[in-house]
């Protein structure tokens, strides 16, 4: 009887769970494997220590997590951390983790993150692998793999040639980012490369990525975009979510033409193919907010309306 009652609080709970809209790893079925760690990543790194933790996902049984350093298990942790001690500096390290329950199963294993300790002469990791996945008549956006001891790196900088054209910020915890170059020359040629910003200045650059933008005959900007409307996002001071009647493009998919955001006059956001975005509001007291479209080939269209949202300067998020 009391297991039945576990079963159906088990079942209840799920339920209200997925009524609620919540989400994340699914969780483990009975006999099936444990959910594989996410979120991984390394918080620090000396010359003789790495520090490195994870979210363990949605466990229904005990489950521990097997620390492989070089292919090689060095400790089954009980909790979602662990730090590598008496390494060697200036070594490469490579680190994984699985996750296996009380029954044995085992877990798909994390990504691989590659690390080098601290020494003499040793340079933190540079980004690598850029590459375009994207190449249009006025954009490019570009790729690449983040260096996995990047706790201390505060954005990563994008130059073409030895010019600093753009700034990237990562998502959490992930492996790659993402860097949208815009309001190029149709036909133009240039050199990429990416350095991470960190608390000791500029990492080594990325390999260096040459692109040669196409020409284009496209002159028509899409239409403009209308009905703008927005609200301060609640428990904020500064934060507004806007909502607009996306554009048309007579070449572009919906998909592909870029929203700028400007705040009394200045650029303050950009969003893609979407008829929303959440935007941070550059001045306190009054913001007039507009926004127009913008194609891939850099026509850009009239202005939307304009909307007023004011910052209070007393208000304390």
């Amino acid at each position: 009887m009391h297991v039945r009652r576990r079963l159906i609080a088990l079942a209840t709970g799920l339920a209200a769970g997925l009524a609620l809209g919540l989400t994340g790893p699914a969780p483990a079925t009975a006999g099936s494997a444990p959910p594989t760690p996410f979120n991984f990543y390394v918080n620090n790194v000396t010359a003789t220590q790495v520090s490195m933790q994870w979210s363990p996902g949605f466990l229904t049984e005990p489950t521990r997590w097997r620390v492989y350093q070089n292919d090689v298990l060095v400790t089954t942790s009980l909790g979602s951390a662990y730090v590598a001690r008496n390494l060697v500096a200036g070594q490469t390290y490579a680190y994984r983790i699985v996750a296996v329950d009380a029954s044995g199963d085992v877990a798909a294993p994390t990504r691989t993150i590659t690390v080098t300790t601290r020494g003499p002469g040793v340079q933190p990791g540079a980004p690598s692998g850029l590459r375009a996945t994207e190449v249009s008549p006025a954009r490019v956006l570009l790729e690449f793999d983040r260096p996995g001891d990047e706790f201390d790196v505060w954005s990563y900088q994008v130059f073409d040639g030895s010019t600093l054209v753009g700034t990237a910020v990562a998502p959490f915890a992930q492996p790659t980012a993402t860097a949208t170059i815009r309001q190029l020359t149709p036909g133009g040629t240039h050199s990429y490369t990416v350095r991470a910003g960190r608390s000791s200045g500029l990492s080594a650059p990325s390999n260096t990525l040459t692109v040669t933008t196409p020409t284009t005959t496209d002159a028509t900007p899409p239409s403009a975009p209308s009905g703008l409307a927005g609200r301060i996002v609640r428990y904020t001071c500064d934060n507004a979510a806007l909502t607009w009647t996306p554009s048309t493009d007579d070449r572009d998919a919906a998909a592909a033409i870029d929203y700028e955001v400007f705040g009394n006059g200045r650029l303050i956001s950009v969003a893609r193919g979407t008829g929303a975005a959440t935007v941070w509001l550059p001045d306190q007291g009054p913001n007039t907010l507009t926004v127009r479209a913008v194609d891939s080939s850099g026509n850009a269209s009239a202005a939307s309306n304009a909307i007023t949202l004011t910052v209070d300067p007393a208000c304390e998020p």
